[in-house]
């Protein structure tokens, strides 16, 4: 018999059922495919720059290959290794640097012997290149009338060096940043002085028509001496190391001598010592969920405060106490804390040789 013809009912249902895929989709499954159609989009477009590539330029090939040949005078070096060589000496020093310890001397004794190689296969190639004729040399007449010219100046340079100092006050404190205030102050003035002796020659060329820049200003290679002098004995003298301390009367000579004020050291407590601007301990030991003190002792100098700061390993203030000047020492009260690795710092002077690690567990 033959089979039955399908109902219009059914057809209907067959029909909504196509269409619902096109109308309402299963997006999910739809973004699974994406990476898919990516990879065939990719692959398409390298199908098709390979052939745009295979069949560029004359069909048509000379029955035989013709060398080339370098025009006069124009050195074309051959391939070289030494990029790579360079680049493989960048990546032993990156290495070193995640390293650490005798690797990352390692490393920058392969990247400095590949750049000496480059270097020297440089001043091969340059030895090659013939002489160039020297052109005639060329007398300017001038800026045009009604434009100021400046000649050059070393207030730039000074200036920067001012800022460096003063950056460099920020982080040491205490005199050297007033050393630092003076120095960038005198560099700014002198500057100052000149612009000003720039913009009365503008003003009197617009009177005469004679245009006459200020005299060139020399390096004040014996002022910056000077200065260069105050900065070293003043960094020395704020980390105690100058003038050198008299040994006290019947102590071991060369042996620091205890704080003149602050509390005693509390029982338990965790004695941290701060001196040339640094801490005397870099690795810490608490109990997890456990209050925890720190005895901190400062033996620099009376102008040079310092505290101890608790942070999280990316950088983020958890406790912290107000500073103990030099000469003075305060134990540091610390909140309970969870296990974990802490980093314990000077805030007052975030360096490497005021940074720690505080473990709890």
């Amino acid at each position: 018999m033959p089979s039955p013809s399908p109902s219009p009912q059914t057809i209907v249902d067959t029909l909504l059922g196509v269409a619902a895929i096109f109308i309402t989709p299963d997006w999910r499954a739809l973004i699974l495919l994406i990476p898919i159609g990516l990879a065939l989009l990719f692959i398409a477009w390298f199908a098709f720059t390979v052939r745009k590539f295979a069949t560029v330029g004359p069909n048509r090939r000379a029955p035989a290959r013709v060398q080339p040949v370098t025009p006069a005078n124009v050195h074309m070096p051959g391939g070289s290794s030494a990029p790579i060589l360079v680049a493989s000496g960048a990546g032993a020093l990156f290495l070193g640097l995640v390293l650490g310890g005798v690797w990352l001397w390692v490393g920058v004794a392969v990247l400095v012997v590949t750049m000496l190689a480059w270097g020297r296969e440089a001043l091969r190639d340059y030895d090659h290149l013939e002489s160039t004729q020297r052109l005639p040399a060329v007398i300017h007449e001038g800026p045009p009338p009604g434009v100021h010219m400046p000649g050059p100046s070393i207030r730039p340079l000074l200036g920067a060096l001012g800022s460096a100092a003063l950056l460099g006050g920020l982080v040491v404190g205490g005199w050297v940043l007033i050393l630092a205030i003076v120095f960038l102050v005198y560099t700014l003035i002198g500057w100052l002085i000149d612009a000003t002796a720039e913009y009365r020659k503008t003003v009197e060329a617009d009177r005469t028509g004679h245009l006459e820049n200020i005299p060139a200003r020399r390096l004040p290679t014996r002022t910056l001496q000077v200065f260069a002098v105050l900065f070293v004995l003043i960094g020395l003298n704020q980390m105690g190391v100058f003038p050198p301390a008299s040994p006290a009367s019947g102590g071991t000579p060369g042996a620091s001598a205890a704080p003149s004020g602050g509390p005693p050291i509390p029982a338990g407590a965790l004695p941290v010592v701060a001196k040339g601007i640094a801490f005397d301990v870099k690795t810490l030991e608490v109990a997890a969920d456990k209050p925890f003190t720190l005895y901190l002792e400062n033996q620099d100098p009376a102008t040079t405060p310092h505290d101890i700061e608790i942070r999280s390993t990316s950088g983020t203030k958890i406790q912290g106490q107000p500073p103990t000047s030099g000469g003075k020492a305060t134990a540091y009260q610390g909140n309970a804390l969870k296990a974990g690795t802490y980093t314990f710092i000077c805030s007052i002077h975030p360096i490497a040789g005021m940074t720690g690690t505080l473990t709890v567990k």
